[in-house]
């Protein structure tokens, strides 16, 4: 899996934490799907643009944040491109913008 993986340190509760940034996702167009056993966030489905991924998890006092790409269409889509490089660089540039929205409200 290619992803970037950012950590945020945080103060207020999980559940605080946990509802400030499904609202920022879903503010940004993020529905919640499973993803290959996984909880995460989608939003588009690869017919334009690269679909964008974004995964949150919580260990301790710290928020795991990770992102990706993934062109094709739907369930065909290719592999998980991580948030650098010049490949889908639009849809790139829009998954690390809600990641730093995400940091700067945490």
């Amino acid at each position: 899996m290619a992803r970037t993986i950012i950590r945020v340190p945080f103060t207020a509760s999980v559940d605080n934490t946990y509802n400030m940034v499904v609202s920022i996702l879903q503010s940004n167009g993020y529905k919640e799907i499973s993803y290959n056993g996984e909880t995460v966030w989608k939003k588009g489905v690869g017919l334009l643009t690269a679909m964008q991924y974004i995964k949150i998890e919580f260990e301790e006092n710290l928020l795991i944040v990770s992102g990706w790409v993934q062109s094709g269409l739907g369930s065909k889509g290719g592999s998980e491109m991580a948030l650098n490089g010049v490949v889908a660089a639009v849809p790139k540039k829009s998954v690390m913008k809600v990641i730093e929205e995400i940091k700067r409200s945490v």
